[in-house]
């Protein structure tokens, strides 16, 4: 916000007939390049607390002196929106699942996908009814529909026993 008022500030030099007219625009776009590299870095900054807060979560799931960022995350990560949006992935790997589709270049293992219809749909009950969560049961969850080695890509562990243990892994 700062950068965006000393752009608009910087865009007043161009009220002065005795500078040239890009002198303003030029500090303009500058103070606007300046923000938008600060912007990122926050961002990236606040990617790399998530991250350590979630190997937190992951690794060490009854850690009795959690920090406050543990619990922000905790929190972030339980919340109705979080959860909806996990519950909209895995409706759309249900929806993939049906027969009448044709195959795409998605690396889903439908076949074995299909055989745990069930569980996907015990999944996706659990994450939309009212019950509380664990944060880390999310994360295994964000891991189970996202990470391209978890079974429901490619070969491996056992597709139920990995599902059973996410949706076991969301009781708190």
């Amino acid at each position: 916000m700062t950068f965006a008022g000393l752009a608009a500030a910087a865009l007043l030099l161009d009220a002065d007939p005795r500078l040239p007219w890009f002198a303003g625009v030029f500090s303009a776009l500058l103070f606007v390049a300046a923000g938008g590299v600060r912007a990122w870095q926050g961002r990236r900054e606040l990617n790399d607390v998530r991250r350590v807060a979630d190997r937190l979560i992951v690794d060490k799931p009854r850690s009795r002196d959690a920090s406050a960022v543990v619990r922000w995350r905790s929190e972030e990560l339980t919340s109705r929106a979080a959860r909806d949006s996990l519950r909209r992935e895995v409706d759309r790997t249900l929806r993939s699942l049906d027969p009448a589709r044709l195959p795409s270049a998605s690396p889903l293992r439908r076949s074995a996908a299909r055989g745990c219809e069930s569980l996907l749909v015990l999944l996706a009950d659990r994450l939309g009814d009212e019950q509380p969560v664990s944060a880390r049961g999310v994360l295994l969850t964000q891991r189970f529909l996202r990470d391209p080695a978890s079974p429901l890509y490619s070969e491996g562990l056992l597709l139920p026993r990995e599902l059973s243990r996410v949706i076991g892994a969301l009781e708190p």
